[in-house]
């Protein structure tokens, strides 16, 4: 799996440094493994690194079956480890199929198996957009964003799951308007606990 030199961030000075701080060991062939169990599948046919950001190492995992699933791994440069990946996996739940916060497994790196989302990115196809459906997909983003920021909590943090039983975590109590079930299922199902937020 050898990336092409030119597509990789490229650092004025002190490269090898910041290339080391990216560098993550992790066993492929038990990933691949993980992401066909995840989904109830015999075996992962190919594995392919589909992009590389500040934080996170992102691979396509085709399956047998022709389904393919992604596959993050973080870079150590991403903060703490077990924080970055249980409050990710704790927020996007839906959508994740299998993950581990510690490296104590088979892949022996912290890793995060999801789903893959059809389709196109936006960014591909925005420019042959009229301007309706520009505006239709805007009023969209910011309709989610504002249900999103319409949740208030008793404490600032990241969100985990309660049974990862993160040090100096508190139940999480929604203090804005919402059902009196769905406080109760938030409060026994998730903890706020320290910010994997790189500002502070």
């Amino acid at each position: 799996m050898a990336q092409n030199p030119a597509e990789r961030e490229a650092w004025c000075r002190d490269e090898e440094q910041h290339l080391h701080g990216r560098y993550k060991a992790f066993n492929v062939t038990e990933l691949q493994n993980l992401a066909a169990k995840a989904i109830g599948a015999d075996r992962c046919v190919s594995i392919t690194k589909l992009a590389e950001g500040g934080f996170n190492k992102v691979f396509h995992l085709l399956i047998h079956d022709r389904k393919s699933v992604l596959a993050r791994i973080p870079n150590p440069n991403a903060g703490p480890s077990f924080y970055t990946t249980a409050s990710e996996v704790a927020i996007m739940e839906f959508v994740i199929f299998r993950w581990s916060a510690t490296a104590q497994n088979p892949v022996g790196s912290e890793y995060i198996i999801m789903e893959e989302a059809t389709g196109s990115q936006l960014g591909t196809v925005w420019d042959e957009m009229t301007p309706d459906l520009k505006l239709k997909i805007m009023r969209d983003v910011v309709s989610i964003k504002t249900k999103m920021l319409s949740i208030s909590f008793s404490h600032y943090g990241s969100i985990y799951f309660a049974n990862d039983l993160v040090d100096r975590a508190v139940p999480t109590q929604i203090i804005s308007d919402a059902p009196t079930e769905l406080k109760d299922q938030v409060s026994k199902k998730f903890t706020i606990g320290p910010t994997v937020d790189r500002d502070f």
